[in-house]
Parts: structure tokens; sequence; C-alpha cells
């Protein structure tokens, strides 16, 4: 339980609200909305640190969150409106999982809900219930209902962990996943080649007061000991390193990318991907970066200038067409799911739906077949997802596979054996799993192009 007792304006609740309301019901993206609020008004760092904490905190357990409101009083969460809702939220979540006075909540729950006169009331008392009894609320029995159980406790939605738990066929593991999403991941950092080293930049670092540790996998990340202000040091100024999680820095790598190759980053993004991959291979050879999103390449751009990652070249999606059968490596970081990001994006779990998958996996398998026609003879096409989803993972590639014999699977271990051993399945996939590496959730896929015969 963290501790809260600094002073907090109560205009950071009400805030904290009000992207409550816009995050669940609008479909609207927390990182931006915080950011947008950040830039246009002031909070103290505490006040930020405790609104960030309440808005990602009860998105990751709004299950556990609306069973203790419904079981510890005579709420019924269907009942009531967003405003009322969500405040009674913000109060269950301060009750139990952060140290602030039984007081301090009651008055945050009647400031909250002062302009409902109505409601104000039952808001106050259904707080205190929650107060009351929150600590002999029964869940349901782990033992009996495991689905149920790590529904509510662990805060997923049902469709999710049935999917899970046929695909990872554990119960065991369903619920050390769940359980990991709802914990804070750490910030990670990746060296950039072009300019440092691993061990430069720790020192660096700690000069400019951030500690860090070494990432167990990459031989390249960092992992740090604070995140505020770090977009601020002179060492990201300088273009020193990038936030990119170790599962995403190994899918990178897992490309083999080399120097003097022809690589293209068919959905480039912001690039970050991109620039590792300009890294690897010294600023030697050409890196293509493709997406649909001008912004997004646009700042890939000035991302690559900060980074004097000066072979990286963006191109449109017409564009490509010059370049049919002649890249060493394709990599197709294909759009999906998310659902190997949940602990950085818990509003996705609530959001997300089985026809979203069924739209995804079927985006996928038109992506893998239009790109796989750049990659020439002995070429490489990797595939990457960050969602743990055999049907945007598994079938896209088998199903890819089976119409196009002149591509071949090939075992991950063979880019790099003694990274990649650690992380191969029996298949030879590339999987990286939240609650037994401690990255997100990746897959990856490498295959080859068969040579043509002289």
């Amino acid at each position: 339980m963290k501790k809260s007792n600094v002073f907090i304006r109560q205009r950071t609740y009400t805030s904290v609200l009000s992207l409550l309301n816009l995050i669940l019901t609008g479909k609207k993206y927390p990182d931006l909305l915080i950011g947008e609020l950040f830039r246009k008004e002031n909070f103290s760092s505490d006040e930020k640190r405790v609104l960030v904490e309440l808005v990602y905190g009860i998105l990751r357990h709004l299950a556990r969150i609306d069973h203790i409101i419904e079981h510890a009083s005579s709420a019924r969460i269907s009942n009531l409106n967003p405003d009322i809702l969500n405040s009674i939220r913000i109060c269950t979540y301060q009750a139990g999982f952060m140290d602030v006075s039984a007081a301090g909540i009651i008055n945050n729950a009647v400031a909250m809900s002062a302009n409902d006169k109505k409601l104000g009331g039952f808001v106050k008392r259904t707080v205190e219930a929650v107060l009351r009894n929150k600590d002999n609320v029964v869940f349901p029995d782990k033992d009996k209902v495991p689905i149920e159980y790590i529904c509510v406790y662990h805060s997923h939605p049902r469709w999710i962990v049935e999917k899970w738990l046929t695909e990872l066929q554990s119960i065991e593991e369903v619920e050390a996943l769940c359980c990991t999403n709802n914990i804070e991941p750490p910030l990670t950092i990746r060296v950039n080649p072009l300019k440092s080293d691993r061990e430069l930049l720790k020192k660096a670092l700690e000069v400019e007061g951030y500690a860090s540790s070494m990432t167990e996998f990459s031989g390249f990340g960092l992992v740090t000991d604070k995140k505020e202000g770090i977009f601020k040091t002179d060492s990201f100024a300088n273009g020193l390193f990038e936030v990119q999680d170790e599962g995403s820095q190994l899918v990178s790598m897992l490309t083999g990318a080399k120097p003097g190759e022809l690589v293209i980053d068919a959905c480039a993004g912001n690039g970050g991907k991109s620039l590792f991959l300009s890294g690897l291979m010294k600023n030697r050879g050409i890196v293509l970066a493709s997406d649909l999103s001008p912004a997004k390449l646009l700042n890939l751009r000035r991302r690559a200038t900060r980074a004097g990652a000066f072979n990286i070249k963006t191109v449109t999606r017409d564009e490509l067409n010059e370049y049919n059968e002649m890249a060493d490596c394709v990599l197709i970081d294909a759009p999906c799911s998310g659902m190997g990001v949940f602990r950085r994006n818990p509003d996705s779990k609530w959001h997300l739906t089985i026809n979203d998958i069924k739209q995804l996996a079927a985006k996928q398998k038109e992506i893998i077949s239009e790109y796989s026609r750049l990659v020439k003879p002995g070429g490489r096409l990797v595939y990457v997802t960050c969602t743990i989803s055999r049907d945007e993972n598994e079938d896209v590639v088998y199903g890819f596979l089976n119409k196009n014999d002149d591509f071949l699977k090939v075992p991950a271990v063979s880019i790099n054996a003694d990274i990649f051993g650690k992380f191969m399945d029996e298949a030879g996939f590339f999987t990286s799993m939240p609650h037994i590496h401690n990255t997100d959730g990746f897959f990856g896929a490498v295959m080859e192009k068969k040579k043509e015969l002289s």
C-alpha cells in the first residue's frame, strides 16, 4: 500500500473523476488524456503521482473494486451513473490500495458529489459502508470457481480469462498472468548503440540522479528506479537512450539485422524498433520505415535525428512497391489487440471484444501477405505482435505458410541461441510473458524465403 500522506488539492480528485468518465465511457487513451491535462494545468509532483496512480490503479483493479462496492454496501453498479459510480470507485481504491485516513476518504466523497444534492448523501453512505465492511468482503471461491475468482479478484473480463485458459491449458498460469498484469511495470530504456553502451549510459544517468539496473535478457536495456523527469535529462536530449520494453528490444533483435543489409520496418509507427535496427546495423545499410500515419513518420524522423540514426529512410506504403524482392529482412510489427501489454494499458482489457480479435486477425493476414513480397530469396520475414492470442499469432503465421510454400518457418534460436533459447516454444516461435520474464507479452515468428534454384 502506497503512502499518500501529502497535501493533495481537491481538483486532483475531480480531474481523476473526469478522466475515468472519458476513459471508461468514451474509450479515450489515458496516457494521452493525462499528458494533455498536465500540459494545460499545473499540478505538484505529488498530485501528479496520486492522479496517475488513481487512474491506472482503478483501471487495473476495476472488477475487484466493483465487487467490493456491491458486497460492502447496498449499491448496485448497473444502476449508477458514471459520475456517481466513479466517485465511489475512487474512494474505494483509496480505502483498499492507498494509505488514506477514513475521514479523508469521506471528505473526498462528499466533495466529489457536492453538486448532486439528490445523490450526494447516497455516495457518502456508500463510501462509509465500504470503509466499514471492505475487509469482510467474500470473493468467489478460488478452488470451486477459479475462473470467476480470477475475473473478480484479478480484474479481467471473463472471455479473456477463458480464452487464455484454452490456449495456455493451466489455470495457475492464467492466474499468474492476470495477477502480473495488475502490477505497475518498470520503466525500461534501451541504450542507443550508435552513441553509447549500457555501462556508460548507466553511469551518465547516475550522475543525473537516476539509478538503474541491467535488464536480464537484452544486453542493451536498463531498468530505472524512477520515471519522473527522465525525458528532461541530458542523456535523453543527447540521444543516448530511448524508452523501450525489454520484450520489444528482443523482438527487434529477432530480425538478425546486420550492417549493410536492407531492412524494412513495414509497420513502423513512431519508430522505436526502426531506431534500434539502425543501431544494430551500426548505421550501415538502409532501414526503410513505413507507416500509414504521416504524423508518426514525422515523429520517427525527429527521433532518428536525435539518435544520429542516419540510415533510416521513411517511405509511404506505395513507395514500398519499388523494393519488391529486395529486402534482406522485413519486420512486420502488426497492429494487434495488445493483450500482452495490459499492465501498461489496463483500459484496453475493458474495451476489447472477441469481435475485435477476429477483425484484427483478418487484417494481420492481409498485412503479412502484402509485405512478404518485399523479401528477397534467402531473406527473412519476421512477424511480431504484442499480444497473447493464438488467433493473431500462430494462426496467422500458419495460415500464411500454408498459402506460401516459398517461405519456411525457422526456429528463433537460429538468430541467437543464447538469447532466444530462453524464449522459444516447442514450435520454434518467440514468446515473452509478463509473469515469466517480467517483460511485455510478445510473439515473434521468423520465416525465410527459399533461395531460387540456379
